[in-house]
Protein backbone atom coordinates (compact mmCIF):
# COMPACT_ATOMS: atom_id res chain seq x y z
CA UNK A 1 0.00 0.00 0.00
CA UNK A 2 1.28 3.68 -1.05
CA UNK A 3 2.13 5.86 1.55
CA UNK A 4 0.02 9.08 0.98
CA UNK A 5 2.29 12.25 1.36
CA UNK A 6 0.04 14.81 2.69
CA UNK A 7 -0.50 18.31 1.28
CA UNK A 8 -0.25 21.02 3.53
CA UNK A 9 -4.09 22.07 3.87
CA UNK A 10 -5.36 24.96 2.04
CA UNK A 11 -6.39 26.27 5.67
CA UNK A 12 -2.84 25.58 6.74
CA UNK A 13 -1.54 27.58 3.77
CA UNK A 14 -3.79 30.52 4.20
CA UNK A 15 -2.98 31.06 7.96
CA UNK A 16 0.80 31.36 7.08
CA UNK A 17 0.12 33.34 4.60
CA UNK A 18 -1.84 35.61 6.89
CA UNK A 19 1.31 35.04 9.78
CA UNK A 20 3.60 36.39 7.11
CA UNK A 21 1.40 39.45 5.77
CA UNK A 22 1.18 40.63 9.84
CA UNK A 23 4.59 39.98 10.65
CA UNK A 24 5.18 42.09 7.55
CA UNK A 25 3.00 44.80 8.48
CA UNK A 26 4.48 45.14 12.21
CA UNK A 27 7.52 45.67 10.78
CA UNK A 28 6.31 47.83 8.30
CA UNK A 29 4.79 50.00 11.02
CA UNK A 30 7.91 49.93 13.27
CA UNK A 31 9.62 51.47 10.31
CA UNK A 32 7.45 54.00 9.45
CA UNK A 33 7.79 54.91 13.42
CA UNK A 34 11.07 54.80 13.40
CA UNK A 35 12.19 56.94 10.06
CA UNK A 36 10.30 59.68 11.79
CA UNK A 37 10.95 61.64 14.85
CA UNK A 38 7.65 63.12 15.07
CA UNK A 39 4.63 61.45 16.20
CA UNK A 40 2.30 60.08 13.80
CA UNK A 41 -1.31 59.17 14.31
CA UNK A 42 -2.63 55.82 13.11
CA UNK A 43 -4.49 57.24 9.80
CA UNK A 44 -0.60 58.75 9.13
CA UNK A 45 0.61 55.21 9.92
CA UNK A 46 -1.84 53.95 7.77
CA UNK A 47 -0.67 56.12 4.36
CA UNK A 48 2.97 55.57 5.21
CA UNK A 49 2.50 51.39 5.21
CA UNK A 50 -0.54 51.60 2.13
CA UNK A 51 0.96 49.76 -1.07
CA UNK A 52 -0.46 49.75 -4.28
CA UNK A 53 1.06 45.75 -4.66
CA UNK A 54 -0.71 43.88 -1.68
CA UNK A 55 -4.14 44.17 0.04
CA UNK A 56 -5.61 47.19 1.45
CA UNK A 57 -5.08 47.96 5.21
CA UNK A 58 -8.06 49.27 7.27
CA UNK A 59 -8.02 51.34 10.35
CA UNK A 60 -8.48 48.87 12.58
CA UNK A 61 -5.64 46.34 11.42
CA UNK A 62 -3.74 49.65 12.08
CA UNK A 63 -4.69 49.64 15.73
CA UNK A 64 -4.17 45.88 16.20
CA UNK A 65 -0.75 45.97 14.74
CA UNK A 66 -0.22 49.45 17.47
CA UNK A 67 -1.57 47.66 20.53
CA UNK A 68 0.51 44.75 19.69
CA UNK A 69 3.46 47.10 19.73
CA UNK A 70 2.50 48.85 22.69
CA UNK A 71 2.53 45.56 24.62
CA UNK A 72 5.53 44.70 23.15
CA UNK A 73 6.87 48.42 24.74
CA UNK A 74 8.32 49.19 21.24
CA UNK A 75 5.33 51.90 20.90
CA UNK A 76 4.16 54.38 22.83
CA UNK A 77 1.23 56.92 22.16
CA UNK A 78 1.38 59.76 23.22
CA UNK A 79 -1.85 60.44 24.89
CA UNK A 80 -2.02 64.85 24.28
CA UNK A 81 -1.66 63.81 20.60
CA UNK A 82 -3.78 61.00 19.84
CA UNK A 83 -0.15 59.72 18.03
CA UNK A 84 2.22 56.94 18.13
CA UNK A 85 6.42 56.87 18.44
CA UNK A 86 8.81 54.48 18.53
CA UNK A 87 10.27 53.21 21.79
CA UNK A 88 14.16 53.59 21.93
CA UNK A 89 15.22 52.10 25.45
CA UNK A 90 14.06 49.07 26.89
CA UNK A 91 12.17 50.45 30.24
CA UNK A 92 9.58 53.13 28.80
CA UNK A 93 7.34 53.59 31.60
CA UNK A 94 10.90 55.97 32.82
CA UNK A 95 10.57 58.08 29.75
CA UNK A 96 9.01 61.94 29.42
CA UNK A 97 8.13 62.87 26.48
CA UNK A 98 9.09 66.93 25.42
CA UNK A 99 6.67 67.69 22.66
CA UNK A 100 7.73 70.55 20.63
CA UNK A 101 4.48 72.81 20.06
CA UNK A 102 6.18 74.55 16.67
CA UNK A 103 7.38 71.75 14.62
CA UNK A 104 5.85 68.58 16.62
CA UNK A 105 8.95 66.71 16.98
CA UNK A 106 8.86 64.61 20.37
CA UNK A 107 12.05 63.76 22.06
CA UNK A 108 12.04 61.25 24.97
CA UNK A 109 14.28 61.92 27.95
CA UNK A 110 15.33 59.46 30.52
CA UNK A 111 14.17 60.12 34.54
CA UNK A 112 14.27 57.71 37.33
CA UNK A 113 13.86 60.60 40.01
CA UNK A 114 10.43 61.94 38.42
CA UNK A 115 8.77 58.52 38.10
CA UNK A 116 10.04 58.08 42.09
CA UNK A 117 8.76 60.94 43.03
CA UNK A 118 5.12 60.70 40.90
CA UNK A 119 5.08 57.11 42.58
CA UNK A 120 5.84 57.95 45.99
CA UNK A 121 3.23 60.69 46.05
CA UNK A 122 0.58 58.00 44.52
CA UNK A 123 1.24 56.08 46.93
CA UNK A 124 0.24 58.49 50.25
CA UNK A 125 -3.06 58.21 48.87
CA UNK A 126 -3.48 54.66 48.61
CA UNK A 127 -2.99 54.72 44.56
CA UNK A 128 -0.79 52.03 42.76
CA UNK A 129 0.39 53.18 39.73
CA UNK A 130 0.22 50.85 36.40
CA UNK A 131 1.15 53.35 33.73
CA UNK A 132 2.41 56.35 33.57
CA UNK A 133 2.51 58.33 30.41
CA UNK A 134 4.67 62.04 30.97
CA UNK A 135 4.44 64.57 28.22
CA UNK A 136 5.77 68.03 28.08
CA UNK A 137 5.16 70.52 25.90
CA UNK A 138 7.26 73.24 24.75
CA UNK A 139 9.59 74.36 22.34
CA UNK A 140 12.39 72.67 21.09
CA UNK A 141 16.59 73.66 21.04
CA UNK A 142 15.95 73.91 17.58
CA UNK A 143 13.45 76.46 17.27
CA UNK A 144 13.83 78.49 19.87
CA UNK A 145 16.77 79.50 17.68
CA UNK A 146 14.12 80.62 14.77
CA UNK A 147 11.97 83.40 15.21
CA UNK A 148 8.18 82.63 15.18
CA UNK A 149 7.18 81.90 11.52
CA UNK A 150 4.03 81.47 9.84
CA UNK A 151 3.85 78.65 7.78
CA UNK A 152 5.01 74.35 8.78
CA UNK A 153 6.78 74.62 5.43
CA UNK A 154 9.51 77.13 6.84
CA UNK A 155 10.73 75.39 9.78
CA UNK A 156 13.71 73.39 9.36
CA UNK A 157 12.93 70.10 10.15
CA UNK A 158 9.17 69.58 9.46
CA UNK A 159 9.16 66.17 8.30
CA UNK A 160 6.71 64.76 5.81
CA UNK A 161 5.16 61.47 6.18
CA UNK A 162 8.37 58.46 5.80
CA UNK A 163 7.86 57.31 1.76
CA UNK A 164 7.16 53.65 1.77
CA UNK A 165 9.32 51.70 -0.81
CA UNK A 166 7.91 48.74 -2.80
CA UNK A 167 9.76 46.02 -1.30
Amino acid sequence: MKDRIKQPSRIHQVSNTRKSRSISLLSDVLDALTETHTPLSAYDILRCVSRPDRRRVVPPTIYRVLKKLIADGLVVRLESRNAFVRVRTSDSSRLVYCICDRCGVAQAVETTSSCQQIDSAAETVGFQVRHRVMEVQGVCAQCSTYPSFSSASQHPHQHDLPIRASK
